[in-house]
């Protein structure tokens, strides 16, 4: 089974790195995906843009992003976020 990472949950994890929300470092998930070769990375393009454009209900423009990468490649999002998960545009797993 293929995984999917979008472009834009590497962005948000510097970013809550950095704040030092989460203990992830963008190194040590660079290794966890070496170690993992199932998981790919997913651009952010256009088409994923214009999806997330669409998703109303989620305020936050990370969260929007990744939200809707997921929904134009027609994957569920694992997620804890809140927001995401009460989203009617996208489906989620936690």
């Amino acid at each position: 089974m293929l995984k999917v990472y979008s472009r834009e949950v590497f962005a948000e994890i510097l970013y809550l790195s950095e704040r030092r929300r989460i203990q992830l470092s963008l190194d040590q998930l660079a290794e966890y995906l070496k170690q993992f070769p199932r998981y790919r990375e997913a651009a952010i393009d256009l088409a994923a843009i214009q999806s997330a454009a669409q998703i109303t209900d989620i305020p936050e423009l990370h969260d929007r992003l990744i939200a809707g990468t997921a929904r134009w490649l027609g994957l569920a999002l694992l997620t804890n976020d809140p927001a995401i998960q009460a989203s009617s545009f996208v489906k989620t797993i936690w």
